[in-house]
């Protein structure tokens, strides 16, 4: 386990720390809108069309959407001119299925492509997984493109902005070390 966090964490820090340079493919978008709809998480699939539709569109080459179902994402309130900063606070920068998920040992900390912004990951065995507060309640929604996709228990919540040099101290403070 150690050695699938030693490879997979500077992938992730180094994302962390870089804005997404390339757009979506809209293709692997519009199949993951579809994918989506089919599982019933319509009111996700419309913040999507949003961001297709604005001038502000996601900024990766493939990411994981984190998405609250229908009835706890009305319960969010997200304005237009923070949609874009909403879809990003509820994605990890790179394409991960349930099995990659499962492999994190517990507390792993994810960064969100929104700057300044950390995701923590917890298997809590029998009782489920959880990303920040929120657990993991439909795994691999979106399986026909690019992008992927889980389903969520309400809308992720983050207690403070967190810097990479906070995350990496943290990984030092429960002994664990980046490969050099």
């Amino acid at each position: 386990m150690a050695l699938w966090f030693g490879i997979l964490l500077p992938h992730f820090v180094v994302v962390g720390e870089a804005q997404f340079i390339y757009q979506i493919n809209q293709t692997d978008l519009e199949t993951a809108v579809a994918d989506t709809r089919a599982k019933s998480y319509h009111e996700f699939v419309v913040l999507l069309k949003m961001i297709i539709a604005s001038s502000n569109p996601l900024q990766s080459t493939a990411v994981t959407f984190l998405m609250p179902n229908d009835e706890k994402l009305s319960e969010v309130v997200a304005t237009p001119e923070h949609l874009h900063d909403f879809i990003l606070s509820h994605s990890i920068p790179t394409v991960l299925l349930n099995n990659n998920l499962l492999h994190f040992p517990n507390g792993t900390l994810v960064p969100s492509p929104q700057p300044g912004r950390m995701l923590s990951i917890t298997n809590s065995g029998k009782l489920g997984m959880y990303v920040n507060n929120a657990r993991l309640v439909n795994f691999n929604v979106c399986m026909n493109s690019q992008l992927r996709s889980h389903g969520i228990s309400s809308s992720i919540t983050f207690d403070s902005p967190i810097s990479s040099s906070q995350s990496m101290a943290s990984l030092k403070r429960h002994g664990q070390s980046l490969p050099t």
